[in-house]
């Protein structure tokens, strides 16, 4: 794992899994397409693949969805104030 530190040094650590990592609101930044950019990708062509195709590039390993929702809105805020493998075993079980 890299981790950003002050004045652009970055620290790389190895940790052990499962874990609990928090994320900068940095770490995402808007790329806007230039309309150069967008026009050359509409001139590029699609090309549709099968399963099959994909299966025998890949193997085996693809992901399942087990469940698919739609979150409940709500207006309760939770603060933890807990160790965070403590957390982490309140949401995985």
């Amino acid at each position: 794992m890299k981790r950003e530190l002050e004045a652009g040094y970055f620290q790389f650590v190895d940790i052990p899994t499962p874990a609990v990592l928090t994320i900068q609101s940095g770490i995402n930044k808007l790329r806007y397409a230039t309309l150069i950019g967008i026009k050359q990708a509409k001139e590029q062509p699609l090309r549709k693949v099968t399963l099959a195709e994909v299966q025998s590039a890949i193997g085996d390993n693809l992901q399942k969805i087990e469940r698919l929702y739609v979150p409940q809105k709500t207006k309760k805020t939770e603060h933890y104030r807990r160790v965070a493998g403590e957390i982490a075993k309140k949401w995985l079980g």
